[in-house]
């Protein structure tokens, strides 16, 4: 009788087991069949909606309710436009997108712009497409995925977003520099935004791919506007938008971390946010909370290094193209009150849009002085002198780590004949 009992709960088991199996499969065959006729979903970061409204990608926005944030550009003149929730049920709900073209435009006919759309009850949604018109069919159109929903738990403590490389970016040595050193001050994932670059630089991509630190973001803006290396626009500019799009890209990449990341950080690739007082941004950002509990964004002061000097001993890399940051050591000296041009680092959770210098958060935003921290920005001009500028070595602290680990890089990817 025990035997006869066990063996049938032994085959129950088993039959079980089998049909959970079925299940699952039948339920992602299922999934996979209506996927395959379904509406295509977008792949690219930047999706023409038309001529006017171009989508980057939607975000969900707990912080406003139940609701989505989609990061997009936009002509000025677009003045209406429509969310659509895919549903579960096979319903399809259009909300009216309230449209907030974000104030950094700087007299460009594009610009950045945040579409807040309030999710509708009852639907059960994965993907989402937009309209510029109340419209029936949507059998067409194309889905994006929303993203941050629900919200991961945080994995890094610093991340960098840099925006954008283009014009055949071909600056080697200052990149791999650059990399490093954010990698020693603490970062642990970079991410960056690429319109082009050259080959080498695309070599130097794939290494830090490859080893878990870059995440690089294809930002093929000119391929849909006009785009302009000034930041303002000018009567007679033919370009639509202003630095290849940076405002939007640096959006997108807030977003893209915002819960992934306990910072981030906000500068070019020429540029590091050097601590004074701490050897590390951990260090830095411990010391800057406890006097700051209530602030979000803080604003580090650019100081620019502007010619290099010849240092023996740092010149092991002239067969790599680009600027060798070693040999900047003679800084221009800020006139005056201004704070200039700061970069910044921002607690991602507490700020709802980033422009390049300034950020819009719920708290308090903190300039930081020269005595706690410094925006190294290592960028060539010829128009000053020597007798401009004035001694700053802080960045040779760091040369005992840097050196090695730049030299180990470039011996691996561009080894000397």
């Amino acid at each position: 009788m025990w035997t006869s009992s066990r063996y049938m709960f032994c085959t129950l088991s088993v039959f079980v087991c089998l049909a959970v199996i079925y299940y699952s499969y039948h339920i992602k065959f299922k999934h996979r069949k209506m996927r395959s006729h379904g509406p295509p979903i977008a792949t690219d970061t930047i999706t023409a909606l038309d001529n006017r409204t171009f989508i980057i990608a939607p975000y969900y926005e707990p912080r406003l309710g139940q609701s989505v944030r989609v990061i997009t550009i936009i002509h000025v003149s677009v003045k209406e436009l429509y969310c659509i929730f895919h549903c579960s049920s096979n319903q399809n709900v259009f909300v009216r997108a309230e449209i907030n073209l974000h104030g950094s435009r700087f007299g460009f006919p594009y610009g950045t712009a945040d579409l807040l759309c309030a999710e509708p009850s009852g639907c059960n949604y994965t993907y989402m497409s937009f309209s510029s018109t109340v419209s029936i069919n949507t059998s067409q159109s194309l889905l994006f995925e929303v993203r941050n929903r629900p919200p991961q738990p945080i994995s890094s403590n610093f991340t960098i977003c840099i925006s954008t490389l283009y014009g055949n970016y071909n600056n080697v040595l200052q990149m791999i520099q650059s990399i490093e050193m954010y990698k020693i001050l603490g970062a642990s994932r970079v991410t960056i935004y690429n319109t082009n670059c050259s080959q080498d630089v695309n070599k130097v991509l794939r290494h830090y791919i490859d080893e878990g630190t870059l995440e690089v973001v294809p930002w093929p803006i000119d391929r849909h506007l006009q785009t302009s290396i000034a930041w303002h626009y000018s009567k007679g500019l033919k370009a639509e938008i202003g630095y290849f799009g940076q405002t939007a890209s640096l959006n997108d990449c807030l977003y893209r971390n915002m819960y992934k990341s306990k910072f981030v950080l906000l500068n070019d690739i020429d540029e590091i946010i050097l601590p004074i007082k701490d050897w590390d941004w951990s260090s830095l950002m411990e010391n800057l909370q406890n006097k700051h509990p209530n602030t979000s964004v803080f604003r580090i002061e650019n100081h620019i290094f502007p010619i290099p000097v010849n240092i023996s001993g740092f010149d092991m890399w002239s067969h790599v193209p680009g600027v060798n940051i070693l040999t900047y050591h003679l800084r221009l000296p800020n006139k005056g009150k201004n704070f200039n041009n700061p970069k910044m680092i921002v607690n991602p959770r507490d700020v709802t849009q980033t422009s390049i210098h300034s950020a819009t958060t719920r708290k308090q935003k903190t300039n930081i002085g020269l005595d706690t921290a410094i925006l190294f920005h290592c960028k060539m001009r010829d128009k000053y002198t020597v007798k401009d500028l004035v001694p700053d070595d802080r960045l040779m602290r760091y040369n005992l780590s840097l050196v090695p680990n730049v030299d180990k890089v470039i011996q691996g990817l561009f080894p000397q004949q």
